[in-house]
């Protein structure tokens, strides 16, 4: 993994260090850089996601899809579970370390002068690389927000919108109409909005509305001719039942209603892409989401006990993650081990989980970000005598695998970050 000589963790240790600028949502900067480099992000063609949930899943079904298509696909993904390297990869594969480092060696002057931060310096590093590998499509997801975020300097071919709920309320506005207008803003002229968001009047529908009309983009909204799907709850899958995928069905890699809806989501995007002229058949639409296997989300890693990971981090995660687990363990009840950012609703998240919990275990992960497991615990309703705190992520893993039965399931969730805290203690491939 690490280079002779060190290039590559000399390399990491700059776009890290790169975080000390914070989240500064703005254009000017990734510009500036990517005309420097010559613009590579104008050598591929794109899909741009955004959206509150479910962006990372949607995303990869999308890669998946073209993949199987024949196409050579880039994905750009955010935050990464265990390695940073996750988040840049081309048909699957992680982007080497000596392309980390090689990036870094060309260009640190010019990321040094344009004063980019961390994730303006990796949106900066995939489309190098992307360019580099000749990819024919990228799958970009955005960081935060849309209109404002790095990745919003591409024209891509089909702009992908998920869901709407309120999130980052000090950046993106306090009200779903707002927060919709800034993750709208993604949308290009002209280019066509496929999204989760059902168009029954409400305010996300209404902005989205709104800025296609002003922009001439056509919008494809969640069931807007009826149900063309039906969901099999036994299998957790959606099944096609009208129009060019009629018959098809989606994976059973991902557990859970929602990642069915984030599969049908990735099929109408690419139904969309097929619609202008690309090579998207039938049955690459079957492999895709067949085999589309995303780490992270309710995901198995261990038996006896069960050890079940997700990166389930607000409300709306917490939300679909409760259900998931009422459906597969009906008469379970569930030990969890939860570490939160701040300003996540973490005290919302813990009630939500509180009645199909034995026991609910925290501490505080290793990211500035964080959020105090005791501050948290002062704003609980629930009883918090059931609550106990640990000193780090690890140490808690380990004293609850070693006092768990054989027969629990220790559910870890809260945030992308806890994952990587805990990767050198779960053995399992792609993780």
């Amino acid at each position: 993994m690490v280079m002779s000589g060190s290039r590559f963790s000399k390399a990491l240790d700059f776009i890290y260090n790169r975080q000390h600028f914070g989240i500064k949502l703005g254009l000017h900067n990734i510009t500036r850089l990517c005309d420097w480099m010559d613009n590579p992000q104008k050598t591929f063609h794109s899909v741009h996601v955004a959206g509150t949930n479910g962006k990372g899943s949607t995303s990869s079904f999308i890669a998946s899809i073209l993949q199987a298509a024949g196409y050579r696909v880039g994905l750009l993904t955010s935050p990464h579970l265990a390695d940073y390297r996750e988040r840049i990869r081309v048909n699957g594969k992680k982007i080497p370390p000596a392309a980390i480092a090689g990036f870094v060696e060309k260009h640190e002057q010019l990321i040094l002068d344009s004063q980019v931060t961390f994730f303006e310096v990796t949106t900066a590093l995939a489309f190098w690389y992307f360019q580099k590998k000749k990819v024919d499509w990228a799958i970009l997801e955005v960081g935060l927000g849309g209109r404002l975020d790095a990745t919003n300097i591409i024209v891509p071919k089909v702009s992908v919108i998920t869901n709407i709920s309120l999130e980052h309320t000090n950046l993106l506005g306090k009200t779903i109409y707002k927060i919709a207008g800034e993750k709208g803003g993604i949308i290009k002229p002209g280019v066509p909005l496929v999204t989760g968001v059902s168009d029954n009047g409400n305010d996300a529908a209404k902005r989205f509305r709104e800025i296609c009309a002003d922009r001439k983009a056509p919008a494809f909204f969640h069931n807007e001719n009826g149900y063309d799907y039906k969901f099999s709850a036994n299998e957790d899958r959606l099944i096609f039942k009208k129009g060019p995928f009629k018959g098809l069905a989606t994976g059973v890699y991902l557990r859970g209603r929602h990642q069915a809806e984030n599969g049908y989501l990735a099929a109408r995007t690419a139904q969309v892409i097929k619609s202008q002229g690309f090579n998207i058949t039938k049955s690459a639409v079957k492999k895709g989401l067949t085999l589309n296997n995303w780490p992270g989300r309710c995901m198995t890693v261990r038996k006896n006990p069960t050890v079940i990971i997700d990166v389930a981090h607000n409300r709306e995660g917490f939300t679909v993650l409760k259900d998931t687990l009422i459906k597969h363990y009906p008469k379970s009840r569930f030990h969890f081990l939860l570490g939160m950012v701040e300003k996540k609703h973490g005290d919302e998240c813990f009630e939500m989980i509180a009645p199909i919990a034995k026991s609910i275990s925290t501490a505080r992960i290793r990211n500035p970000r964080r959020d105090d497991p005791y501050l948290l615990i002062s704003r609980l309703k629930y009883n918090k005598s059931h609550i106990r705190v640990y000193p780090s992520i690890p140490e808690a893993y380990k004293d609850l695998i070693k006092n768990c039965s054989r027969t629990d399931i220790l559910i870890i969730a809260g945030s992308h970050f806890i994952m990587g805290e805990l990767a050198p203690f779960i053995k399992r491939d792609g993780f």
